[in-house]
């Protein structure tokens, strides 16, 4: 997919803490981060997240997670996702789906029950999303 055609980027990830939730049959962990990215249409948001990761192996990883995209003024959007994650080039990457709740916000209107693709690499890498039609 064109990154010139993703909804969504972000360029600055905040990692905000880690914690082990358990230890079999897969290690699963909780993770908590916060993107500053730019959405086309409405500008600059802040996508606060958290996942649950269920690492299967030392090359697969599978999370779910939710979160909410926050404009400047406060108006926000709630979503939830899916992704599965394998490491590219000594990086994680994830590529996952989300799926936006439904908002009374009018500038994220536009993400109103919208499905997406997602790309995510862990780290301060670009972070993107594409929305599906």
């Amino acid at each position: 997919m064109d990154v010139g055609d993703s909804i969504y980027n972000a360029n600055t990830t905040t990692f905000l803490g880690s914690k082990n939730i358990s230890l079999t049959p897969y290690r699963m962990t909780e993770e908590h981060s916060s993107d500053q990215g730019f959405l086309k249409g409405v500008g600059n948001v802040t996508n606060n997240q958290t996942y649950t990761s269920t690492h299967l192996s030392d090359e697969l990883i599978q999370s779910t997670g939710n979160g909410t995209f926050e404009t400047p003024d406060g108006q926000s959007i709630a979503w939830i996702s899916s992704a599965i994650g394998r490491p590219v080039d000594d990086r994680w990457v994830f590529h996952g789906i989300i799926v936006f709740n439904n908002t009374q916000s009018e500038s994220l209107s536009l993400l109103n029950n919208s499905i997406g693709l997602s790309k995510d690499t862990v780290g301060n890498e670009p972070n993107y999303i594409w929305l599906l039609e």
